[in-house]
């Protein structure tokens, strides 16, 4: 027969004490005599007594839960930056919850409303509005009556208008460092492929991307820079658009928005029998260490990105909001060489 749980009614009645002082012991915020508190912690250690998580929040008035809103947790760079996250909140003694909003809008609202009334300490978000470049003003309502009960903190993105803390990868310098990279290898003829244009972060390197170029004095070609989305087979459609439009002028090098892209352009590339580019990506996940060949690519200081935010989230009260922006570096690798 299983034995029935030890309650508190069964330490405060063994210890003859009151309820009240067997909580008091345990959140440990209230003064009680050293000679109670012995009794009460030896009963509690003597039976494995657990104390209910939801009653002990309720009587901190916290929760040690932590919502997390990504896009896609099967891209690789969200759920990097998920794993970094986690890991470091549960040295902490917090606890994630995760809301894949699937690239939805609606899913995404669904996330926001439930976990604001879970009770949960705060939000992590990334992607979604947070990264539209104009987001209706329905998000962005709907997001300040979320902050008016519980802290939000953004992830590689911001939205004018709304004051919470984020921290960022500097993604405009990942681009310089490409470019002045490829520069060192003789590149001259740079393309850069994938992403949608008014996603901000597809925007910021975008910029970056022609700003290097002027920097350089590089040759600059509208028909070099290609939107076409962010999965494996946007990198397939980028450079099929690449023959069609350039024909036989084609970069020396290319550049993939993140590293899926640029996976996708590699495969591209070898079914057509086109002549060897240098690739990079951006992401630095381990999709490119597996590739053939390894491809160089940008890495986000994935650790930073995940333990920052939990940071800012932990002590949201008792601070400012702060913007924190983060240097990422350049993973070398097979894939660049000079130009054939």
């Amino acid at each position: 027969m299983k034995q029935k749980p030890v309650t508190i009614y069964d330490i405060a009645k063994e210890a003859k004490v009151s309820t009240a002082t067997v909580s008091r012991v345990i959140a440990n915020n209230y003064p009680v005599s050293e000679k109670t508190k012995k009794m009460v912690l030896d009963l509690i250690k003597k039976y494995d007594y657990q104390p209910n998580a939801v009653a002990r929040s309720l009587t901190k008035k916290e929760s040690k839960m932590i919502g997390f809103i990504l896009p896609d947790i099967t891209n690789p760079f969200f759920a990097q930056v998920f794993i970094e996250a986690e890991k470091y909140a549960l040295t902490k003694g917090y606890t994630l919850i995760l809301g894949n909003s699937m690239n939805s809008n609606e899913i995404e609202s669904k996330y926001l409303r439930d976990l604001s009334e879970r009770q949960v300490e705060g939000i992590i978000f990334m992607g979604g509005r947070i990264n539209k470049s104009q987001p209706d003003h329905m998000e962005i309502n709907e997001l300040k009556d979320v902050m008016n009960k519980i802290p939000v903190i953004m992830v590689n993105g911001k939205i004018d208008g709304i004051n919470c803390s984020s921290v960022h990868t500097n993604e405009a310098k990942g681009i310089d460092l490409v470019i002045e990279h490829l520069v060192s290898h003789d590149h001259k003829k740079i393309g850069l492929i994938g992403g949608v244009k008014g996603v901000t972060t597809t925007d910021i390197k975008v910029n970056a991307y022609w700003r290097s170029l002027t920097k350089h004095g590089l040759l600059m070609k509208e028909n070099w820079q290609i939107y076409s989305g962010y999965d494996v087979d946007s990198g397939r459609k980028a450079v099929e658009t690449f023959i069609h439009v350039n024909e036989s002028d084609l970069p020396t090098a290319l550049i993939g928005i993140n590293d899926l892209v640029i996976i996708g352009a590699l495969k591209a590339c070898r079914q057509n029998h086109l002549h060897p580019f240098s690739f990079v990506g951006f992401d630095n996940t381990d999709l490119t260490k597996n590739a053939t060949p390894e491809i160089t690519s940008v890495s986000h200081p994935y650790k930073d990105l995940g333990e920052k935010a939990i940071d800012l989230i932990i002590h949201t009260k008792t601070m400012k909001p702060e913007e924190i922006w983060l240097d990422p570096y350049l993973a070398i690798r097979e894939s660049t060489n000079r130009p054939h």
